[in-house]
């Protein structure tokens, strides 16, 4: 088996691996992916370079703890 160094390079936008561009993700979009290109660079190194490395928090909605109890109770119910 032919093994090929991989040369990666980014740019704000997107990644370049050995001259097959993927786009970087865009949070709150759909992303979409070629799956021709993510099998020429390997899966493992798209998910390197594409996936978040810390997990997500989600945004503070703002909502008091009495709110909070309010709709657990809600959903207990339904």
């Amino acid at each position: 088996m032919l093994h090929i160094q991989k040369i990666i390079t980014e740019t704000p936008t997107e990644f370049k691996i050995n001259e097959i561009t993927i786009p970087k993700l865009k949070r709150g979009q759909l992303n979409i992916y070629d799956s021709t290109q993510i099998k020429a660079v390997g899966v493992e190194t798209f998910l390197n370079l594409i996936c978040e490395k810390e997990p997500i928090q989600p945004p503070d909605l703002g909502f008091t703890d009495a709110e909070w109890d309010e709709m657990e109770k809600l959903l207990k119910e339904d």
